[in-house]
């Protein structure tokens, strides 16, 4: 596994808790090495409400079964 784009198949393949192991293992690597960390997103009101209204929408199907 030499290429970054055989590494990002190989990451696909993982079970989700591992990407998250994984990306935390690199933010550790990145943190360590001192490399400068992207600044936060800033996000207006209206996109949070967006977002909550659709994460409420999606737990309502999830309930239902749908």
């Amino acid at each position: 596994m030499g290429t970054l784009a055989e590494i990002e198949a190989a990451v696909r393949k993982l079970p989700p808790e591992e990407q998250r192991e994984l990306l935390l293992f690199l933010t550790r690597c990145l943190r360590q090495a001192g490399a400068e960390m992207p600044e936060p997103r800033l996000f207006s009101n209206e996109e949070l409400q967006a977002w909550m209204d659709e994460d409420e929408r999606d737990l309502r199907e999830l309930r239902a079964g749908r």
